[in-house]
């Protein structure tokens, strides 16, 4: 929108000095162009944003050519009060301060896209050492192992305690290089995956956290603000220049201007406005930029990190994430009356989507991600790390989707069909739907297990149903399942006149259950409800305390999506506000546990074998 009201701005102020360029007596064309040249100043927008998802930094080359057109019409707005224009200095150094700031914000989108980020994740050319040379030595020494002198050293010591916030920013920047090529589907060395793998198995549960929000944090900056543009001694040059116009042509405006009957009073004040105002938004952006994250990440061992408080460097460096997780679950949603006659309408002009997203918004909810969830999950993470210390290992853990957390229990046999025998969503929406009628149903004392059972529960089933682009890898036939659970459902509901959601559930798990759904019913059908109450059954009679299983099974149905959604997903997130899902995806590649790490890497020089 700034981008098309300047243009259109910047049209309509050549028009117009095109039109009373022949009229000899027509004033305020020498303001017309220098309040043009203020309008490229907008079009290059605030520091903080240039884009707002990942697809918009694809079109860096549409912002180009735009950016052309508006600095070429800017420039004959100027050329046309040539030679008469009193106000040729100061609107000579705010046009070029306007290119200046128009140019970052799309070099910011270029950097940013896609294609360019993957370049500068590569790292530096590397040919080796020269092949005769190699050769030669190897020949007079009779040596084939050279693996000792091509060994980098590891760090002198594993950062575990982290015992202040400049400690973790730094270990985050760290980490975002090693892992950023994830997004562009780059993989990681063994040697990095082992580095971090170390430190996060002796790191604590809100240290990994607050590691993983920093570097979510540096993801954004990078996708969608000027900081690649701004932490850079070209662009500290740029930022001090642009001031030093700014405050120039204020200076020359006022002396240019002054007692000039030419000139309105109210088209000077106006002027003096813009040019304050600009300095001003010059001098809050410097101050940003000087005591922003990326500047004490630079300053790392300077002599400021140890003069500055450590709350302050807690405060600066802000975390982009709400902090919560939405709930959504299925029986209320059935519950929810809506007007046929509307869905009707909604249908026929193929708007029923938006229907039903606008029912998800209203019904959905928040819960705060509690210390208690993220200690257990980075427990979980940390215990199928310390059993996956291979890649093979670590890519059988993450191929699971519930198996080991009943393997873990001795109602296996009896359980293992509820995982087994669906895919991955009809799996998921089988055992929200359990997990909700036993924590309704059943009578008991909270636990942190019975909650977080509830909280991953509702949280999966709405990503199920509201970003289903996360889950896309793994949904199968999700939306026939979905449709026909949720259709039963509604007619049993209806049925019993049914309007309570505990009463709902109450209702359902008083159904005898003694056969599967797909033996009474047959297989026409794909509902998962009363396998559901099935699976309910079970969980109830368990020997085990059925929430540390059922609480189990949701953390690896949590991962299985975490690192099967695709990275770039992943990376759109931020900007939408952060998903926990995102958060484990990360912590699960710190722990070794993804697939993006080289399976077998080449050790240059392990073995010589003559070429016969």
């Amino acid at each position: 929108m700034a981008d098309w009201i300047a243009a259109v701005a910047i049209g309509l102020i050549t028009k117009s000095q095109t039109e009373h360029f022949l009229d000899p007596h027509s004033e305020n064309l020498d303001l017309f162009a220098f309040w043009a040249s203020f309008l490229l100043i907008h079009v290059g927008g605030p520091d903080s944003i240039t884009s707002f998802s990942i697809e918009d930094n694809e079109l860096w080359l549409r912002h180009l050519f735009s950016l052309i057109l508006q600095v070429t019409a800017v420039a004959y707005s100027f050329f046309l009060t040539i030679p008469k224009n009193k106000l040729q200095l100061p609107t000579a150094l705010v046009f070029f301060v306007g290119i200046i700031k128009s140019s970052e914000r799309t070099a910011a989108l270029y950097v940013a896209s896609l294609d360019r980020f993957g370049s500068t994740v590569l790292p530096d050319p590397n040919p080796g050492p020269d092949y005769r040379d190699a050769v030669a030595t190897y020949a007079s020494m009779g040596l084939m192992d050279q693996e000792a002198g091509e060994r980098t050293k590891t760090e002198d010591a594993v950062n575990t305690y982290f015992n202040d916030e400049t400690n973790l920013l730094h270990e985050a920047y760290f980490q975002f290089e090693t892992f950023k090529g994830l997004i562009v589907r780059f993989l990681v060395s063994s040697k990095e995956r082992e580095s971090s793998r170390t430190k996060f198995l002796k790191s604590s549960a809100a240290n990994a956290f607050n590691i993983v929000e920093y570097e979510l944090s540096f993801m954004y900056e990078l996708l969608h603000t000027k900081v690649v543009m701004m932490h850079c001694i070209f662009g500290y040059v740029l930022r001090v220049t642009s001031l030093c116009f700014l405050i120039g042509a204020l200076i020359s405006f006022s002396f240019c201007s002054l007692n000039d009957p030419e000139f309105a009073k109210i088209s000077i004040y106006l002027s003096y406005a813009l040019l304050v105002i600009a300095i001003f938004l010059d001098i809050v952006s410097g101050f940003k930029l000087i005591f922003s994250k990326w500047t004490l990440i630079f300053l790392k061992d300077g002599w400021i990190k140890y003069r500055i408080p450590n709350e302050i460097f807690g405060s600066l460096a802000r975390r982009k994430w709400s902090r919560s997780i939405s709930q959504y679950n299925i029986v209320r949603s059935c519950l929810v009356e809506r007007p046929k006659w509307l869905y009707k309408i909604v249908s026929y002009i193929h708007l029923k989507g938006v229907l039903e997203t606008m029912k998800i918004l209203m019904n959905s909810s928040s819960v705060t991600v509690t210390e208690d969830m993220k200690t257990f999950i980075f427990n979980e993470l940390k215990r199928k790390s310390q059993t996956a210390s291979t890649l093979t290992d670590a890519i059988e853990a993450c191929s699971q989707r519930g198996e080991w957390a009943l393997l873990r229990t001795s109602s296996y046999i009896k359980l293992k069909w509820s995982i087994g025998e669906f895919q991955y969503a009809e799996s998921l929406l089988l055992w929200h739907l359990a997990t909700e009628l036993c924590y309704s149903t059943i009578k008991e004392k909270d636990s942190n297990e019975r909650t977080i059972c509830k909280h991953l529960s509702d949280y999966m089933f709405y990503l199920l149903v509201a970003k289903p682009t996360m889950l896309a890898p793994v949904l199968g036939n999700w939306q026939v399942v979905s449709q026909d659970t949720y259709a039963e459902a509604k007619r049993f509901f209806n049925e019993l006149s049914v309007s309570d959601e505990r009463q709902a559930c109450e209702m359902l798990i008083s159904v005898e259950t003694k056969f599967r759904a797909t033996a009474v019913k047959g297989i026409r059908s794909k509902s998962v409800l009363f396998d559901a109450c099935v699976l309910a059954h079970q969980l109830q009679k368990m020997e085990e305390p059925r929430w540390k299983v059922m609480v189990l099974v949701w953390a690896e149905l949590l991962c299985y999506a975490a690192i099967h959604c695709r990275p770039i997903v992943h990376a759109q997130q931020p900007s939408r506000g952060g998903e926990f899902l995102t958060f484990t995806w990360l912590l699960m590649n710190h722990f070794g546990l993804g697939t993006q790490f080289y399976k077998q890497e080449q050790q240059a020089g392990r073995k010589f074998m003559p070429v016969m």
